[in-house]
Parts: C-alpha cells; sequence; structure tokens
C-alpha cells in the first residue's frame, strides 16, 4: 500500500471534523457528520436519513448539505412541507486529502515544522502546484519543492472548508425555518453475519452466538443515532445497492435486541447504541442472543454414476452437521465456525449458511472425516439391445467398500446420482425408499476398527 507524504498526513489535523474521511484517520471524536438513521445492507450499501432546520427563502434558491459517504447522486429523495427538489450537484468527496489540497492551490497556506526541542515554527507559504507527492509553493520571491520526505506540515484554516458536499436546488412556497429530510444511498459499508458455535455430540446440541461485522470501506466515517443491519436481497438497479425506498422515521420505536423485525420482504436488526465506525474500520456487534438447536452429525459419501473407474477411487467421507432453525428469529446469511466440545481447542470446521427463515433446516458441510474412507470401483460395464435399433440399454455395477478406523461404529450415508431415468435393478444392501429422483441411497452402519461393502447395479436406456 502506498503510504501518504508526510505533509499529507500532518495536513489532517487541521481540517474541519465534518470532512469525515480524513477526521477518522486523525481519531476525530466530532459528532458534525453524525446522522439521525442509517441502515446497512448485507449485500452493501447503505441508506441514509438525516433531517436538517434550514433558513429558506421564498421560490427558488440553493443550500449545501453534508454528506456521511460516497453518494449515489440518483438516490436522493427531500422531504420538506412546500419545498420541492428541482435538481443537484455534489463533487466527487474525497478519500486521502489530495482532493482538498488541490483546490487550495493559489492560495495561501501554512507551513508548520516542529525541531528537536519541541519548539514549533511555522512559515506563509501560497500553494502553486502539485505533481504526484511534490508540492509547490511560492515563499517570498522563490519557489520551492516539498516532497514526502519533508519535514513540514501543510495547514490552513478549518472555517475555510466547507463541508456541505452536496448542494440541493430548491422551491419553496414560503420563507422561514422549514425542518427538512433527506434521504439518500452511499456506497461502500457492507455487514455480514458472523456465528460461532459449540457441538456436544453426547447431547446433541449445538449452542450458536452470532455476531454482526460491519466493514466501513466507503470512505467516510459512519455515525448514527440509530441504526438498522438489513438482511435479505434486496434488487438493485446498476449497482451494489439497495433500490430506492423510505426508511421508518427515527423517532419510530427501534427492535428490542435479538429481536429483529419484519421489513417488507426483509429483516431488520436494531443496533442499540446507534452506529459509530470509522472510515475504513471494522466493527463487530451482537444482534441476537445465543441459541441453542438439537443437532446431528452425519457422514456423507457422494458420488456420481458417470464417475468411477476400474482401478477404484479412495476417498474420505464428509462430515455433516444438520439442524433446524427452531429459533424464534431468522439467521442471516453468513459464515458459521463450530468447534467441537469433544476436544479441547477443537475446530470441527467451518461453512457458511444463506438466509434462513425460522422453521428452515440447516447443513452444514465441515470438511472430511480422517478415519473414515471409501473405496470404489467400476466391477461390470455393458451395453444390450440390437445394433442399429437406437434401443440400446446401458447396465452398470459398482462397488463401494467402507473403512472405519475409528474405536466406535459409524453411520455413513451413501449418495449415488443416476442418469436421466435410470433404475437400480439390484444392490446388497438395499437402497433407502425415499431417495429423491434419480438417486440411490443407503444408510450403513460401518462397525469399528472394521469395514462394510455395497453392490449395485443401475440400468439405463442410452
Amino acid at each position: 500500500m502506498k503510504h501518504s507524504p508526510y505533509w499529507l498526513k500532518a495536513l489532517v489535523v487541521v481540517l474541519p471534523a465534518s470532512l469525515a474521511p480524513l477526521a477518522a484517520l486523525a481519531g476525530a471524536s466530532s459528532d458534525t457528520n453524525r446522522v439521525d438513521a442509517m441502515a446497512l445492507y448485507n449485500r452493501g450499501a447503505a441508506v441514509v436519513q438525516n433531517t436538517r432546520d434550514i433558513e429558506l427563502e421564498a421560490g427558488g434558491q440553493t443550500v449545501g448539505w453534508p454528506l456521511a459517504g460516497r453518494l449515489r447522486a440518483d438516490t436522493v429523495w427531500l422531504e420538506g412541507e412546500g419545498v420541492r427538489l428541482t435538481g443537484l450537484s455534489t463533487d466527487a468527496g474525497d478519500n486521502d486529502g489530495q482532493g482538498l489540497l488541490a483546490s487550495r492551490i493559489g492560495q495561501s497556506v501554512t507551513l508548520l515544522r516542529d525541531n528537536d526541542a519541541g519548539d514549533a515554527r511555522s512559515r506563509e507559504a501560497t500553494l502553486v502546484g502539485i505533481n504526484g507527492d511534490t508540492l509547490l509553493v511560492r515563499i517570498d520571491d522563490r519557489i520551492e519543492r516539498l516532497t514526502g520526505d519533508s519535514p513540514w506540515r501543510v495547514a490552513w484554516p478549518a472555517d475555510t472548508d466547507n463541508g456541505d458536499r452536496l448542494q440541493l436546488d430548491l422551491d419553496a412556497d414560503k420563507a422561514g425555518k422549514q425542518a427538512l429530510t433527506a434521504i439518500y444511498q452511499i456506497d461502500g459499508p457492507s455487514w455480514q453475519a458472523s456465528y460461532t458455535g459449540r457441538f456436544d455430540a453426547k447431547a446433541g446440541q449445538l449452542e450458536l452466538a452470532s455476531m454482526a461485522v460491519i466493514d466501513n470501506s466507503g470512505g467516510a466515517r459512519l455515525a448514527a443515532d440509530k441504526a438498522w443491519l438489513v438482511a435479505g436481497d434486496v434488487a438493485r438497479s446498476g449497482g451494489n445497492a439497495p433500490a430506492p425506498m423510505m426508511m421508518a422515521r427515527s423517532e419510530a420505536k427501534q427492535s428490542d435486541a435479538g429481536a429483529p423485525e419484519a421489513s417488507g420482504d426483509s429483516y431488520r436488526y436494531a443496533l442499540d447504541n446507534g452506529l459509530d465506525v470509522a472510515a475504513g474500520g471494522t466493527r463487530a456487534v451482537s444482534i441476537m442472543a445465543p441459541q441453542t438447536f438439537e443437532a446431528e452429525r452425519s457422514y456423507r459419501v457422494e458420488n456420481s454414476l458417470y464417475s468411477v473407474s476400474r482401478d477404484g477411487e479412495r476417498s474420505h467421507a464428509q462430515i455433516r452437521l444438520a439442524f433446524e432453525n427452531t429459533a424464534d428469529v431468522p439467521l442471516p446469511a453468513g459464515v458459521v465456525r463450530i468447534y467441537d466440545s469433544a476436544g479441547s481447542a477443537q475446530l470441527m470446521g467451518e461453512n457458511r449458511i444463506d438466509d434462513t427463515p425460522k422453521k428452515a433446516p440447516v447443513t452444514l458441510t465441515l470438511g472430511t472425516a480422517f478415519d473414515l474412507t471409501s473405496e470404489r470401483r467400476l466391477v461390470e460395464d455393458r451395453k444390450t439391445g440390437e445394433k442399429n435399433t437406437g434401443e440400446n440399454e446401458q447396465r452398470r455395477t459398482i462397488e463401494i467398500k467402507l473403512y472405519n478406523a475409528s474405536a466406535d461404529t459409524a453411520t455413513v450415508n451413501v449418495i449415488e446420482h443416476l442418469p436421466q431415468g435410470a433404475s437400480v435393478e439390484s444392490a446388497e444392501p438395499e437402497t433407502m425408499d425415499e431417495a429423491p429422483a434419480n438417486t440411490a441411497q443407503w444408510q450403513i452402519d460401518v462397525p469399528a476398527n472394521g469395514d462394510k461393502t455395497l453392490r449395485y447395479t443401475a440400468t439405463w436406456s442410452n
């Protein structure tokens, strides 16, 4: 990553806090850019809502409005009694100070330097130009170059900078102070659920705790008095952002922690203390109370009838953990990490779940079992039927030998995917009755330190 030159880093300390990207880098704590309400979407982007009292004139006029991130200009909605939005303009924003500095070309700046004794020195100059990391400044009757290695810092009065990066063209019915509410979308911020669980095989229970991890890559501090995390796939147009929609008014009642509220076809998780994440920062917050589920660990060997050789292929069984979302809350999409209570500091594996409604089943694939393996080989493969009749029948026999090197009996689910219209002519042991279409399925107990052999024959027409 390219580091900002010394003079550009130092520039941050004298800028107004309303310039959120720079203020956040400096660790500013001002609430100038704090908004009333914000909703972050787990697919990316955010909806911002803020109300300000503006002194208006009757008729057409332009007013400034601060922004809380990278604006999508076509998403602005303005609400006010007798006030209409007739147009708007905005700058591109500035995430590293270069844009702010470029706007100062031709104007006076102050060069600051601290000596070894801690005494500050300063010089007045005029910013003449910028070439990459090099500044050209005029001091008296000469031009000087300041590079990234220069000990001088560049500063100017904070009150000369305007934080109202959005300019709204309005038409008001009457003059006077008016409360205006702006709703708009910003790019960059996103969040996802992160789950950590502990599985007790003897009790058949899974304890699951959830957090929301907020990633603020939008280049500006996220700060809101009230905030929600929205789970669900909201339609987008022209980018990673939710379709324009009205947020709930900021005075609306928040959900209790751990009790998400349905909002249209999505769910909203309220953050009790609002939101405050520095530009480029990450924050994790709890979004629901820990939940306990009845869960079952199983082992799975899955293959296709087409994929087999006479030489035999050896593979490890998949580890799966299945449970039903019996909690009274939906589970938003995210990564699930499961620890095994049978051993200290023991990870079973990680997997990702999609948005999961209440009562919906969840199956996690957590890796492969070291001691459970299978060897699969082609025993017979032949065609029957008259030549040139187009009615050839394919017949294939496959043998699967399951090995269990552990000290406990293991139940293994064997799934074989069959061609369209195929049927199992014979099998030992017999197939399960309720297998999905074009699938043969077995549930086989493999003894401890032992093995078990499965053989079946399938036929189908070519």
